[in-house]
């Protein structure tokens, strides 16, 4: 799966269909991200085709939980250092093999704490030829909040990144960083420490809670502002948000762009409570890795929603690794709607569908469903017109429209946006009945809009 990331470096140019504006493909070879987590390591390898996009090309996990190699005073065992060393040397080879230009080495907060990281910088250094960043709180916030914002259609509010080791919090205004935190709240570290029985007793659980709550009282961010919203991304915010769908038949099959109520959390997460980590690790959708710290996230992401007063969040599939990659290729100053334009077009281009001819007809058909499309009360409404016919191109290659929105990872779309593109595209087939799931996600003043338009693309 090509996993599409908008991105608009300041020197770039937007897509053709946002503007009306044609560009060249940058000359950048594959950058390989290595993030050396608390409880999980990743290598990312990811190109920069056109301006606006960022395509994961290769990528590859290990779960060395770090965090457990911190003896009581803070120094990673003599195991942690080599499975680090070894991780790192099979994560260079893999991102050599995958044509990688160069690597990029990251640490966070397990190797950040641990009093002999000297040492294992020093090894790595000396055995690979690589050296270790080791990221403070605040740049690791940062670098996840670019990560997470861009992949979705918001422009302020909280990204709240958690961990193994740590929570990083950032508080992004227009699209802009202004604040950046870090707590030492992981989900794996504070499990081990307060989550002691296996299931946790309610004693435990509520310990826990208190203590997340007066931490997160004494230098989290204030509540949310009018106009923010709440965004999580981390490996325990997706397992939680994909627990939670399947509650009940939903119809889009990823957890980025989820809207999270904080009740469902709460439902799932005292569920999760009540079961063994061996229980725990036999659900369907829970790693076994992280079977024995997912508990300890879904209290850490409770007590964060309430500290802030927010009702439900958003979940980001995008995180560090990403915003480090977004920041090699140049600062992303994307609109939402810019994202979602070209990461459509570099879809059709990857599946070699694009036209330029075609794809400006079927802009202009789209824009005269309104005599202002921008201004329009219903823009976005009419913004998923524009997408489906340009997506209808898809047939061509013989690719259902719906199934390529759903299953590529587009970024710049919530699953609202995605729920408005997948109904126009089932009503221009006439298939009102695969419309109606998607339907189920909208509000009811959209629905006869969202009809008028597929009989006028039909």
């Amino acid at each position: 799966m090509v996993m599409l990331m908008g991105v608009f470096p300041d020197s770039s140019a937007p897509s053709a269909v946002a503007d009306g504006l044609s560009f060249a493909p940058p000359s950048k070879a594959p950058l390989a991200i290595v993030d050396l987590g608390s409880n999980s390591a990743r290598v990312v390898v990811v190109e920069h085709p056109i301006p606006g996009v960022i395509e994961v090309v290769a990528e590859e996990r290990l779960d060395l939980r770090l965090a457990t190699e911190l003896d009581e005073y803070s120094r990673l065992s003599e195991r942690g250092i080599a499975t680090t060393i070894d991780a790192v040397g099979e994560f260079a080879a893999f991102a050599r093999e995958a044509g990688a230009d160069s690597i990029r080495v990251v640490a966070t907060a397990a190797i950040r704490s641990a009093r002999n990281r000297a040492e294992l910088l020093a090894r790595v250094h000396a055995e690979l030829g690589l050296a270790i960043e080791v990221l403070d709180g605040s740049e690791e916030a940062e670098y996840a909040a670019t990560g997470a914002l861009h992949g979705l259609p918001i422009r302020s509010g909280v990204i709240v990144d958690i961990g193994g080791g740590s929570t990083e919090v950032a508080r992004v205004i227009a699209g802009m960083i202004v604040g950046a935190w870090s707590f030492p709240l992981g989900a794996l570290s504070a499990s081990a420490e307060w989550l002691t029985e296996d299931p946790p007793t309610r004693k435990q659980i509520k310990a826990m809670r208190r203590m997340v709550a007066e931490t997160l009282a004494s230098c989290a961010p204030s509540g949310l502002a009018e106009g923010e919203e709440l965004v999580a991304t981390g490996g325990s915010a997706r397992t939680l948000a994909r627990l939670a769908q399947r509650q009940a038949p939903y119809p889009i099959p990823r957890t980025h762009g989820y809207s999270l109520d904080r009740d469902t959390l709460r439902d799932v997460g005292a569920f999760l409570a009540g079961h063994s980590a061996i229980e725990r690790s036999a659900i369907d959708g829970v790693r076994a890795g992280r079977a024995d710290s997912i508990v300890g996230g879904a209290i850490i992401l409770e007590e964060m929603m309430r500290h802030l007063g927010a009702d439900r969040l958003t979940v980001a599939s995008g995180g560090i690794r990403e915003g480090l990659a977004m920041r090699a290729f140049g600062e992303p100053v994307p609109q939402p709607r810019l994202v979602r334009a070209v990461t459509v077009e570099s879809l059709l281009r990857h599946y070699r569908v694009w036209d330029e001819d075609d794809m400006e007809a079927r802009a202009i058909r789209a824009d005269t469903l309104s005599p202002d499309p921008i201004e329009d009360p219903f823009s976005e409404t009419l913004e998923a017109a524009r997408l489906a016919s340009m997506l209808r191109a898809l047939s061509d290659a013989g690719i259902h429209p719906v199934d390529a929105l759903l299953g590529e990872d587009l970024a710049g779309f919530d699953h609202t946006m995605l729920a408005r593109v997948a109904a126009i595209l089932h009503f221009i087939e006439g298939d009102k009945d695969a419309a109606r799931p998607f339907l189920s996600l909208l509000p009811g003043s959209e629905k006869r809009l969202l009809r008028r338009c597929a009989e006028l693309l039909a």
